[in-house]
Parts: structure tokens; C-alpha cells; sequence
């Protein structure tokens, strides 16, 4: 059976959330991953999904009109300084939209209230069948892989699972191989995006997270070892797409989509 590709919302974060389910049939993609909340500090206007009103609305309008799904939805983030991590009505929308995963990082220096934090959300999540994917990545909290595949163990919820982002695997010196060290039933999906060769340093914050936001590539345009990555993830995976790149942001979002899914689905073919 062919993995389910999945376009991440970050891939054409200009997009509204029901611009982005139109967005996604026309590319080709089935299945989508929303962000509930917009990133002002990226340049998105905010907008309101969380409460019952149009835009909620419209996209559920279109999610039913299209017979596309949603894999997953964003984003949801510990930081020390704010108690409350889940905005109201997150999980409520969530389900309302069919989700099947809410992605969570976390800012918590310390790993016992990151582990506490991930148990309340779990739980919570529970409440609306959804499942809790954690997100790695060098400049945060969770900085590996092992570490997060660690978290969740020690949390014992039956709807935690890790999540793999290439970009952020790969920058914190994660191998394909080091894939097969972790509980398979632990990934629920994986992002995938390409990267340059050139890495901003370890320590450097700020251009890693530019990076992230706005430096990323398309499968095969870049260095990082995607075909192996893939092989080693569980056959059924589902692979989300999450590749915005500042030198065609000013391409129609339907383009940048078109262009994620045929370089997606080439990255794919390569396993057969």
C-alpha cells in the first residue's frame, strides 16, 4: 500500500486554514495538517479557528466537499513562563476537524515538567481520541531524538508517540540508522523536507530556526539522506511534507503544493 503524503501548513503558511484544504486537492494531496493558530511572527496574519465562526466553518465546508483529511494538527508548545499550553477549544476543533494527531514541542528546561506537561496534554487529548506527537528538535527542550523516544516512555500514555522532522533529525545529528533504536509503534507520521549542506552552527539559535521556517527544501534538493530515513520508518507511515523555502515564497500557493507533491511522491517511488 502507498504511504498517505500529507501537506503540512507550513509548506504554504499564507494559506487560511480552508485555503489550504482547496490548496491541497488541487496539488493532488488527500490528507493535510492544519495550524489552529496562526504565527504572526512569520508574517501570517492571525485568524480565528478556535471558536465557532466562519473560517471554522468554511473549512469544514470544504474538508467535506474535497474528501481531504487531516493528519495532524499544530501547534501546541511548553513554555516555562506560560502555565497554560493548550489554547481553548485546541482539542474541541481538532476533533471537530477529524484530527488524528496534535503536535507538541517543548521550551521546558527542565525534563520532569516537560514529562508532567506531556502527561496533562495526554490526557486531555484522550478525551477526544486524539493522538500526542512529540517534536524534537536541537534548540529546544527535546533536542533528539532518543531524548524524546525517552519522554515518552517514561510518560506511560497509550496516546504518546514521537514525532520525526528531517530538517530537525538531521541537524541534531540523527542517522537514518538510529531509527531502528526506537519502539516502531511510537511514529504515527514523519515530516520530510530536503536541507542545504550548509548547517547553521549548533548553538546558533536564531538561524536554525530561520531555517526552519523559511530555509527549507524540496526532497532532492538538498543533502539529507530522505530515501534512507524513509525506508526506515514503519511501511505505513503517513509522510507530511514540510518544506517552506524563502526563493519560491512568492510562488502561488497552488504551485508550491504541486511542486511539495511531485517531489514527495518521487521521494516515495524510490522504495519500490
Amino acid at each position: 500500500m502507498a504511504r498517505p503524503l500529507s501537506l503540512a501548513h507550513l509548506t504554504v503558511l499564507d494559506t487560511t486554514p480552508p485555503e489550504l484544504v482547496s490548496v491541497a486537492a488541487a496539488a493532488g494531496f488527500r490528507t493535510i495538517g492544519i495550524r489552529l493558530t496562526a504565527t504572526p511572527s512569520v508574517g501570517v496574519p492571525p485568524y480565528d479557528m478556535l471558536s465557532e465562526g466562519p473560517l471554522l466553518r468554511e473549512t469544514l465546508r470544504r474538508l467535506a466537499d474535497t474528501g481531504i483529511s487531516v493528519l495532524d494538527t499544530e501547534f501546541l508548545r511548553f513554555e516555562p513562563e506560560h502555565p497554560v499550553a493548550i489554547p481553548e477549544g485546541f482539542l474541541e476543533v481538532s476533533a471537530r476537524l477529524g484530527a488524528r494527531n496534535v503536535l507538541v514541542m517543548s521550551a521546558e528546561p527542565e525534563e520532569a515538567r516537560t514529562i508532567e506537561r506531556f502527561c496533562e496534554l495526554c490526557d486531555r487529548a484522550a478525551q477526544y481520541s486524539l493522538h500526542v506527537c512529540l517534536e524534537f528538535a536541537i534548540y529546544t527542550g527535546v533536542r533528539t531524538l532518543a531524548h524524546a523516544a525517552h519522554i515518552v516512555a517514561r510518560s506511560k500514555q497509550t496516546n504518546a508517540s514521537v514525532l520525526i522532522d528531517a530538517l530537525h533529525f538531521s541537524r541534531s545529528g540523527g542517522l537514518p540508522g538510529h531509527i531502528a533504536d526506537v519502539d516502531r509503534s511510537l511514529f504515527r507520521y514523519a515530516q520530510i523536507c530536503d536541507a542545504s549542506p550548509d548547517m547553521p552552527g549548533p548553538g546558533d539559535t536564531p538561524a536554525l530556526i530561520r531555517e526552519a521556517r523559511t530555509g527549507r527544501l524540496l526532497p532532492g534538493e538538498g543533502v539529507l539522506p530522505l530515501t534512507e530515513l524513509v525506508a526506515a520508518l514503519p511501511a505505513n507511515v503517513p509522510l507530511a511534507i514540510e518544506a517552506p523555502c524563502r526563493a519560491t515564497a512568492e510562488l502561488p500557493a497552488v504551485e508550491r503544493a504541486k511542486r511539495a507533491y511531485r517531489a514527495l511522491s518521487a521521494l516515495v517511488s524510490r522504495e519500490d
